[in-house]
């Protein structure tokens, strides 16, 4: 299916550069960004109170600074073009060593960049080519690339980049909706076998008012050979299908729910121990708002289940991997969670709320309980998550679980205040008690984040 979606794509593309015109008229230009400055404060986002050595993993306190200006153009024929560009860094003054190595510079980089063809070959097609954001349903599978920004100085969770390099076709046949993507998640250079692609399709179709539903299937191709661990013999080392559904409803007013499953698929080859993919995942939300109160208060709750396995070591004779691959989701149930720990093997119980008890004021709140799906001892890689877009948080990013069942707690809270239409303020805390399923010798995790979002 990839092989053949690929071609359709890319003799769509040639045709539609062929026959169009060499220049194009600027019909509109709009120019919109926003400034994010904040400060941090973290400790303990390795859970060790005995870690040695650097102490960026035992407290950060900084001030940072994310920006972007973003230039839409309406062209001629349904011609439309994005360009976004970012830079994000911690404040140090100006850095005199403004090299494209330093950690700390004002390099301006490319978020967006893309161009898309409205009613492209017939009416109901849009084509978008290049660097765009994408995301499906609530973001379980689909919504974030994960690039680690290098040229950024910021722990990679806070970054605002998410953008894919990709190709996607989209078929609106009101009520239904069928989008076909290829992304390049990655490529270091030209080489074949030094990629990270991604191949699918996701189709929704709205019921009615009150219900949509959505299935999909995707393909992830990991021939990335950089590492010791692959198998160079192999084309393809490592082939992982997910093919899944998602039903959301909002059956009576001020309530909205959704259901999601998904199951993967394949064979890892990387290593001799050829594994077969074998994954489940299912998820439950379910908010309410009362929106004839005053406060307009709100309530939710969700579950998440992301199966996982009793060996999580690459080398193991197990031939079977259980473990959820996390995809390119795009979900924070808890802030220092998502952070410090893999988006696999894993219950997690979520409790939120939120209300206005002022004009232009919101509290909120997020509860979470966290359980191991499936008890094992083995190792297990953390987020790609930086402490200062380098060092990861822990030790090489790998931990090894307990063989006991609790991961632990977190709850996060937050008020923002939006001063103007322009400008809102936030103040989020969170904390993180580890369970014993982490480390017999463990710290509590705390975070404060103190912003200011101007719009323009």
């Amino acid at each position: 299916m990839g092989k053949r979606l690929i071609a359709v794509l890319a003799l769509a593309l040639v045709f539609g550069l062929t026959f169009s015109a060499a220049y194009a008229e600027v019909q509109n230009v709009k120019i919109s960004g926003d400034i994010i400055t904040s400060v941090v404060a973290r400790n303990h986002f390795n859970l060790d109170n005995n870690a040695p050595g650097d102490k960026s993993v035992l407290k950060q306190n900084f001030l940072m600074s994310q920006i972007r200006v973003r230039i839409d153009a309406d062209l001629t024929d349904n011609v439309m073009a994005t360009v976004r560009l970012i830079n994000e860094r911690v404040w140090n003054g100006q850095n005199d060593a403004n090299t494209s190595s330093s950690s700390n510079n004002t390099n301006i980089d490319l978020d967006l960049a893309y161009v898309a063809l409205k009613e492209f070959l017939y009416s109901p097609l849009t084509l978008t080519v290049g660097r765009q954001e994408i995301k499906f349903g609530n973001g379980l599978i689909i919504g974030n690339a994960k690039a680690i920004g290098t040229s950024s100085s910021i722990p990679t969770d806070l970054t605002e980049r998410k953008a894919f390099d990709a190709i996607r076709a989209t078929l609106n046949y009101d009520p239904l909706i069928v989008d076909l993507v290829y992304a390049q998640v990655k490529q270091t250079n030209t080489t074949d076998r030094n990629t990270v692609s991604l191949t699918g399709i996701n189709a929704t179709y709205a019921i009615n008012k009150k219900v949509d539903v959505s299935a999909y299937y995707w393909l992830k191709k990991n021939d990335d050979h950089t590492t010791s661990t692959m198998n160079s013999t192999t084309s393809r080392p490592d082939e992982l299908s997910t093919i899944g559904g998602l039903i959301s409803a909002a059956p009576i007013e001020d309530l909205s729910t959704s259901l999601e499953a998904a199951y993967q698929f394949g064979r890892n080859t990387a290593t001799n121990n050829q594994k077969k993919h074998n994954a489940w995942a299912v998820q439950a939300m379910a908010d309410y708002t009362f929106s004839k109160v005053k406060t307009t208060p709100k309530i939710g709750a969700s579950y998440t289940y992301l199966s996982g396995s009793k060996s999580n070591n690459d080398n193991s004779s197990d031939k079977k991997n259980d473990g959820w691959d996390a995809m390119f989701y795009d979900q924070k149930l808890n802030n220092i969670v998502y952070t410090i720990l893999p988006f696999s093997n894993m219950n997690a119980y979520n409790l939120r709320a939120s209300c206005k008890p002022v004009e232009d004021v919101t509290v909120s709140a997020v509860y979470g309980y966290y359980t191991v799906a499936q008890k094992s001892t083995g190792e297990f890689s953390i987020p790609g998550t930086y402490n200062n877009g380098t060092n990861y948080y822990g030790t090489d990013g790998k931990s090894t679980y307990t063989g006991k069942a609790y991961l632990g707690s977190a709850l996060d809270g937050t008020i923002t205040y939006d001063y103007t239409e322009d400008v809102q303020f936030g103040l989020t805390g969170g904390y993180f008690l580890p369970g014993n399923a982490l480390t017999s010798d463990a710290a509590n995790a705390t975070q404060l984040i103190g912003s200011m979002k101007v719009t323009f």
